[in-house]
């Protein structure tokens, strides 16, 4: 089925993004036209501000299409819920060796190119500059959000 997909910015980067995920993405002006199977994917995938299926318009996810490489140890709720808003803020995630499996696998329902890396330790070699929570890096600023228990019960939905 075919979707009209409203960009909140950088369409080409949503586009790309988008390209790995659907049958098909054009640009239309100022909006992207998606064929996709699931219209649900659009409302997981960050950057789509809104989309119309079927006549049918719905809220997508907000934030920033991810094309910013940083890293993670995701070794609690609370860190899952960083990664989930890093991942909505814009950032590809580098998961440092981490045994919260489940956590991973929700969180590659909003950005399937997350990577799990089976090191401890930041590798200079991948040329990763930021962190979200990792010592001695630059670090991403996420604020906890009071509420974080809720989210990362509708992050696992």
């Amino acid at each position: 089925m075919k979707a009209e997909v409203k960009p909140v910015s950088k369409p080409e980067t949503l586009k790309e993004n988008l390209e790995k995920r659907v049958e098909t993405v054009e640009t239309d002006n100022s909006s992207l036209v998606v064929e996709l199977e699931k219209p649900e994917l659009l409302e997981r995938t960050p950057g789509v501000e809104s989309f119309t299926v079927n006549g049918e318009t719905r809220e997508g996810l907000g934030g920033k299409p991810v094309d910013e490489e940083a890293y993670i140890r995701i070794d609690s709720r609370e860190d899952a819920v960083k990664a989930f808003l890093a991942t909505v803020k814009g950032y590809d995630l580098r998961v440092l060796n981490s045994g919260r499996d489940w956590d991973l696998r929700q969180l590659r329902r909003y950005n399937p190119d997350i990577k799990h890396l089976k090191f401890d330790e930041p590798k200079e070699v991948l040329g990763i500059e930021k962190s979200v929570n990792v010592p001695g890096m630059e670090k991403i600023s996420i604020e906890l959000p009071e509420d974080s228990e809720l989210i990362y019960r509708e992050m696992l939905t």
